[in-house]
């Protein structure tokens, strides 16, 4: 996978849609920070719900 790309909090509301489009058709996961300080990821649901269903 490339480099994950960061977003500020501020921008990604501006751009929600765009971020969740990325992700569900493109794969795309993408770190959300506040104050430049990574706090949240926005990943793929297939991809969450893979990672909820590995075996430990």
């Amino acid at each position: 996978m490339s480099e994950t790309p960061q977003v500020a909090v501020s921008d990604a509301r501006k751009e929600i849609g765009k971020l969740i489009d990325a992700a569900h058709y493109a794969g795309q996961h993408t770190v959300l920070a506040k104050n430049d300080e990574p706090r949240a990821v926005l990943v793929p649901y297939r991809w969450y719900i893979e990672q909820q269903n590995r075996p430990d």
